[in-house]
């Protein structure tokens, strides 16, 4: 009988929260946990062994040591740097790429062959950082990219037109960061567009402004007051090491490797991508406005600065 195996470094709020919904889910047989601060793990460990009664099927939660690694379908990284209030996600670059290169290197020198996913920011460039490291294949290496950013924005247009979240359809594509691109063109109710469904006195410029100025502000709000955004994503990546280990065919908005799509190339940038058993399988390529398009290639810009510095980080390092 196929064993489905999961390896997750990195237990802190957003691992533990992963692991939980996992659990409660009963979408793995194994979870192994990984952590520099083994007494968090242990006590992770415990504590999860403890929900495995309520769950939906048994599922063998452990310590676990990069050896793991050698049978695991997907290897979720979720360890990273600390983010001080008030700095954007790029400035963990440094130092999640030292910390992302050793962590890699042992991860492939113990066997591992599947698929990596990771919520871990600059979410876009670790990614590239994974796939340079490991020379995976494209398909393999997943990073959450604007998964969340899209959920935010659907969430806030469900607000306004009182509808289920789940019932709108509005992407967000491009740097999981400050230059996201809202892709109003695309966004849609009931297959109708969301600004025709706007009353006739409605100041449109005004209103597109006050729901995207939102959806990129509000995970720096909910971080100045808590510390950290981890419910959201946690889900997120449930639901993409879902549709890995149970062939979903569903389509999220990952930060997958662009060659060529949107006239951008070698880089991990948020899209619409169709994840299934093989993985980022492939990108669905929107058809975007000039202004969404224009705004998506300086976003790409952007992360090719910050993946330039990587370069150079990881050059020193191996």
């Amino acid at each position: 009988m196929t064993r489905n195996k999961i390896v997750l470094i990195g237990s802190g709020y957003v691992g533990s929260a992963f692991a939980h919904a996992l659990v409660a889910k009963g979408l793995v047989d194994e979870l192994a946990i990984i952590d520099i601060d083994e007494d968090k793990a242990k006590a992770d460990v415990w504590d999860l062994n403890h929900a495995t009664p309520f769950s939906d099927s048994f599922v063998d939660v452990h310590l676990g040591t990069y050896s793991d690694c050698a049978d695991a379908d997907i290897v979720v990284i979720c360890a990273s740097a600390k983010l001080d209030k008030g700095e954007t996600r790029l400035k963990l670059l440094e130092d999640n790429v030292n910390i992302f290169v050793p962590m890699v290197q042992q991860i492939i020198d113990n066997g591992f062959d599947g698929y990596f996913v990771l919520p871990s920011n600059p979410v876009d460039i670790m990614s590239y950082v994974i796939k340079n490291v490991s020379n995976f294949p494209k398909n393999r290496v997943i990073g959450s990219g604007t998964s969340l950013d899209t959920a935010r924005f659907e969430f806030f247009l469900s607000r306004t037109f009182d509808v289920a979240p789940h019932n709108v359809y509005a992407p967000v594509i491009g740097e999981h960061g400050d230059s996201q691109v809202h892709v109003w063109s695309h966004a849609q109710i009931a297959g109708e567009p969301v600004l025709k469904l706007l009353g006739n006195d409605t100041d449109i410029t005004s209103f597109k402004n006050s729901i995207s100025s939102q959806t990129t502000q509000v995970g720096y709000d909910i971080y100045v007051r808590k510390g950290t955004t981890n419910f959201g994503i946690s889900l997120s990546l449930v639901r993409i090491v879902e549709a890995i280990l149970f062939n979903k065919n569903i389509i999220m908005n990952v930060s997958s490797y662009v060659e060529g799509e949107y006239g951008l190339n070698n880089i991990y940038i948020g899209t619409p991508t169709i994840i299934n058993g093989n993985g980022a399988d492939r990108i669905i390529e929107l058809a975007l406005s000039k202004e969404e398009l224009s705004k998506l290639k300086k976003s790409g810009e952007i992360i090719k600065e910050y993946q330039q510095r990587a370069d150079g980080i990881i050059d020193n390092l191996m």
